[in-house]
């Protein structure tokens, strides 16, 4: 009988890097032929109908519950937590989440920062982490510039979600890491300990993300970014600065062209309007894969200006397909990117650092169609899904042993 994986996500449905972490797994493990899959989706929100809510009398009998549902064609179970409204509930164990666990042989969480394996470690299972930053690192955009009750509730909670990111570390079974800083952090905090720790980003289909780039002649010339535009760590701000910075006879002929699952914050495009740019900057809400893929093809230069990235797909994404990018020392992107080989990186708010990078490479078609080959070679031979997948494989594989 064939071993079940119970892949546990937090927000399963919320889109952003975490799902797409998990979506990655989940076809590893589909494709292996050598597991039964389970998933299971933990209730990140305060006032789910699946949670026991402070505020609500009646749903303390029932404690936290189960609901069913389909993602990307896969079943799942999404399970409530008690009384969310306190952030460090969220990181508990409870009766619903061990019950949709049951019979499992191994627990795969997927998740932004380790508290997370706190709902899972002490069952009897062996618990493997995949996780790409700590709550320090994730939630430092927010709490540093805190814009609602919300962030400044998470600021007052962060020391104990730190403690609980230490605690998830030390007491899991394996670690799979997406970056360097991560993963010498784990080194570090699980020193004399059995913890299997491996860097484990994931892979792309680099069938599917591939160049057919257009002629550095184009009139249509653009440099692109991708992401989850409405979250602050993104920071598309910093770019359109350094757009704005480069010389007007590039802005003359090339555009900023954004695209992604959420827009820029409304004062981001105010600031568009002040300098005169709204004919040069556009944005494509959730293009559709073949749209994505085709935004990428057609870019001069991706860039990435955010704060933090645990990984970056986009960046990966960006490489496969011949991309060259200039990003941010933000967290992930160091570990991808060889500076000056196949890429370019940044300090963090560096709108004249990025400017340059930028604008040496639409200036030099020649270094700008070198660096995008390299790119190119790199995601192959190291971020083929094949390849990472075989990691979480032989893994998972000791874990079951």
């Amino acid at each position: 009988m064939k071993p079940t994986i119970a892949l546990v996500v937090p927000g399963l449905t919320n889109g952003g890097g975490v799902p797409a972490v998990a979506l990655f797994l989940v076809g590893v493990i589909n494709r292996s032929g050598r597991y039964n899959l389970r998933i299971v989706s933990l209730s990140m929100g305060r006032a789910e109908r699946v949670n026991a809510r402070l505020g609500s009398p009646r749903t303390w009998r029932l404690g936290p519950t189960i609901e069913p549902g389909v993602w990307e064609g896969n079943p799942y179970n999404h399970v409530g937590n008690w009384f969310g409204e306190f952030e460090f509930q969220r990181y508990g164990r409870r009766r619903a989440l061990t019950q949709a666990l049951q019979d499992a042989d191994l627990i795969q969480v997927v998740a932004g920062f380790p508290a997370w394996a706190n709902t899972v470690i002490g069952l009897g299972i062996p618990v493997a982490l995949q996780v790409a930053s700590l709550a320090a690192v994730e939630l430092r955009s927010r709490v540093t510039r805190p814009a609602n009750f919300r962030d400044l509730v998470q600021k007052v909670m962060l020391p104990v979600t730190s403690a609980l990111d230490e605690r998830a570390l030390r007491r899991v079974d394996a670690l799979q890491l997406e970056n360097p800083w991560m993963l010498d952090h784990a080194r570090k905090t699980c020193a004399g300990s059995t913890v299997d720790i491996q860097y484990a980003p994931p892979g792309i289909d680099t069938s599917t993300f591939s160049p057919q780039r257009a002629s550095a002649a184009s009139p249509d010339r653009y440099i692109l970014l991708v992401g989850r535009l409405d979250d602050p760590r993104k920071r598309p701000g910093v770019l359109l600065e350094a757009y704005a910075l480069l010389p007007e006879r590039l802005r003359a002929t090339v555009r900023l062209q954004l695209a992604g699952s959420g827009s820029p914050a409304p004062a981001f495009w105010r600031r568009v309007e002040e300098l005169g740019l709204s004919e040069k900057v556009s944005h494509v809400l959730r293009p559709s894969l073949p749209e994505l893929v085709a935004l990428y093809r057609s870019a001069a230069v991706f860039a990435l200006p955010s704060d933090e990235e645990g990984l970056g797909l986009v960046v990966l994404e960006a490489m496969a397909c011949g991309v060259p990018v200039v990003a941010t020392r933000c967290g992930g992107p160091e570990g991808i990117i060889d500076d000056g080989l196949d890429g370019y990186l940044v300090p963090r708010d560096a709108e004249l650092a990025m400017a340059d990078r930028i604008r040496q490479l639409l200036e030099d078609d020649d270094r700008n169609d070198r660096m995008g080959q390299l790119a190119r070679g790199k995601i192959a031979a190291k971020y083929a899904a094949n390849v990472t997948g075989d990691v979480f494989i032989d893994m998972w594989d000791r874990l079951l042993r």
